[in-house]
């Protein structure tokens, strides 16, 4: 766990904008905390982002593995 919080650990957080779970603020908070992890903001999504646009949710994930794959 304290690798992770340490950095040594790619993250995304991929939210949808709609979602009732993942607030604006809750994810602000989360980056704050963890400056180093990467961040995509989905609009027209809720919190299954997979299923509401999975376009944008591939793209996003696809991307980050290709940026962190050694």
């Amino acid at each position: 766990v304290q690798t992770i919080l340490d950095g040594a650990v790619p993250m995304l957080l991929v939210r949808g904008q709609l979602s009732d779970l993942v607030s604006a603020a809750n994810a602000e908070e989360f980056l704050t905390r963890f400056p180093q992890v990467e961040f995509v903001d989905v609009a027209g999504a809720g919190h299954m982002v997979a299923g509401d646009r999975n376009d944008i949710f591939a793209d996003a994930i696809l991307g980050f593995l290709a940026r962190h794959s050694a």
